[in-house]
C-alpha cells in the first residue's frame, strides 16, 4: 500500500525542492547566453536555436511526468530521476565542444528542469487538499525558489575571480545534487484517490479543461507573452554587455538584484491577490512584461537596463505564479497535476520554442530590432489575456485550496 501523506515536515522538503530547482536555474539563466558566446564561441542564431531546442523537451516531459504523478501517484522517484538528469546534463555542458554538443547538453538541462516545477506545483496543491496538512500560502513556498535563484547566481558571480564563467556548470551540478538528495526525503507516492473516475486518462481530462473557450484564449495570450520572454531571458545578458556596456561578471549580480526585489513582490502577492484577484494579477503581469520590453526597446541605457529589474517580480507573480493557481482552481482532483503539466507543455514549451528560434534570427539583425518585435507580440498577448477575462462567464471561484 502507498504511504499516506507525511506530516507537516513535508512542507520544508518541498521548499527545499524549489530552492534546488531554481538554484540550477540561477546558475544557468543569467549566464547561459554569455557562456555560450564567450566560452563556447557561438553566434546569436546558434544561441537562439539552442534555447529553442532546449525547450523541446518541455513539449512532452511535463505532461508525461505529471501524468505519471496523477495516474500512479509517484513523487520521489520522478523528482530524483530528473535531478540526476540535470546533474549529468550540466556536467556534459562543461565539457561540450561545438554547437551540437552544447545543444544536446542544454536540451537535457531543460528536459529535466521544467517538469520539476510542474511536479512541485502539483505536489503542493495535493498537500493542501489533505486536511492533516497545515494551510500554507502558495507564494510562501514558491519564494524558496526565488531564494535559490539568488543564492546560486551570486555564488557563480563570486567564482569569477577563480574561473569565471567556466565554473558555472559546476555550481549548477551542486544544486542538482542537493535537489536529488532532498527528493529522496519526499514521499514516494501520494495516497490513492477515491475510485470516482475509472478509466479516465488524466491527460485527456486536463486537455478538456484547457480547451474550454475562455481558457483556450487565455492560454494563447499567455503563450504570446511567454514567446516574448524568450527575447528577454535568452538575450538580456547580451543586451547588458553589448548595448548597456555592463561587464559580463556583473550580469549575474544584476539578475540576482531583480530576483531579490522579487522576494518583496512575492511577500506582497497575497495582499495584491486579495485586491485584484487572480485574473487581475495575470493582467498586471502582462502589463509589466510589455512595459519592460518597451523600455528596453527604445531606451538602451545602462540605468534603464538595470532599472527594469524592479518590475521583474511583478512579471513573475503575474505570469508564473498566478496562472498555475488559476488553472488549479479549474482542475478536478483526478487531473490536477496533469493540468499543470499540459499547460507547461502547450504554453510554456511550444511558444518558448517558437519565440527562441525567431529571437535568435532577429538578434542577428540587431538586439533593438529583437526587442521592438517582441514588444508587438507581447502587446497582442496582453490584449488576448484581457479579452479572455472580459468574456461573459459563469462563476469560476478559486478552488478552496487556492484560497488558503
Amino acid at each position: 500500500m502507498p504511504a499516506p501523506l507525511p506530516p507537516a515536515a513535508s512542507l520544508p522538503r518541498l521548499k527545499m525542492h524549489y530552492f534546488a530547482v531554481y538554484g540550477v536555474m540561477g546558475c544557468v539563466a543569467p549566464y547561459l547566453s554569455v557562456y555560450l558566446r564567450d566560452v563556447k564561441i557561438l553566434t546569436p542564431a546558434q544561441i537562439g536555436l539552442i534555447y529553442a531546442t532546449g525547450q523541446a523537451g518541455v513539449l512532452f516531459m511535463p505532461a508525461l511526468m505529471t501524468h505519471l504523478a496523477d495516474r500512479h501517484r509517484l513523487v520521489a522517484p520522478l523528482l530524483a530521476g530528473l535531478f540526476a538528469v540535470n546533474a549529468a546534463a550540466v556536467g556534459l555542458l562543461s565539457h561540450a565542444a561545438g554547437f551540437a554538443a552544447c545543444l544536446a547538453a542544454v536540451f537535457f538541462v531543460q528536459l529535466a528542469n521544467q517538469p520539476q516545477i510542474a511536479l512541485g506545483d502539483g505536489l503542493f496543491f495535493s498537500f493542501q487538499r489533505d486536511p492533516r496538512m497545515p494551510a500554507t500560502k502558495y507564494s510562501a513556498v514558491r519564494v524558496w525558489g526565488t531564494l535559490g535563484f539568488i543564492f546560486a547566481s551570486v555564488v557563480v558571480a563570486g567564482f569569477f575571480r577563480w574561473g569565471g564563467l567556466e565554473l558555472m556548470p559546476a555550481v549548477a551540478m551542486g544544486a542538482a545534487v542537493l535537489g536529488l538528495l532532498n527528493a529522496l526525503r519526499l514521499p514516494a507516492r501520494l495516497p490513492p484517490l477515491a475510485a470516482t473516475t475509472p478509466g479516465r486518462l488524466p491527460s485527456l481530462e486536463a486537455a478538456r479543461v484547457l480547451l474550454q473557450p475562455r481558457l483556450a484564449v487565455l492560454c494563447l495570450g499567455l503563450g504570446c507573452l511567454v514567446a516574448t520572454n524568450a527575447a528577454y531571458y535568452a538575450f538580456y545578458p547580451l543586451y547588458l554587455t553589448d548595448l548597456a556596456g555592463i561587464p559580463a561578471r556583473w550580469v549575474g549580480i544584476v539578475a540576482a538584484g531583480g530576483v531579490t526585489i522579487e522576494v518583496g513582490w512575492m511577500l506582497a502577492f497575497e495582499p495584491l491577490r486579495a485586491r485584484f484577484g487572480l485574473p487581475g494579477m495575470i493582467m498586471l503581469g502582462g502589463c509589466s512584461a510589455v512595459t519592460r520590453l518597451a523600455l528596453l526597446a527604445f531606451f538602451p541605457l545602462a540605468g534603464v537596463a538595470v532599472g527594469v529589474q524592479v518590475i521583474h517580480g511583478v512579471t513573475v507573480i503575474g505570469l508564473l505564479i498566478s496562472p498555475a493557481m488559476f488553472l488549479n482552481s479549474q482542475a478536478p482532483d483526478h487531473c490536477r497535476s496533469s493540468v499543470q503539466g499540459l499547460y507547461v507543455m502547450l504554453v510554456v514549451g511550444l511558444f518558448a520554442i517558437v519565440g527562441n528560434t525567431l529571437a535568435g534570427m532577429v538578434a542577428e539583425i540587431g538586439l533593438l530590432t529583437l526587442y521592438r518585435s517582441a514588444l508587438g507580440v507581447g502587446a497582442l498577448g496582453l490584449a488576448l489575456v484581457v479579452f479572455s477575462f472580459r468574456w461573459r462567464r459563469p462563476q469560476m471561484p478559486d478552488h478552496p485550496a487556492a484560497q488558503k
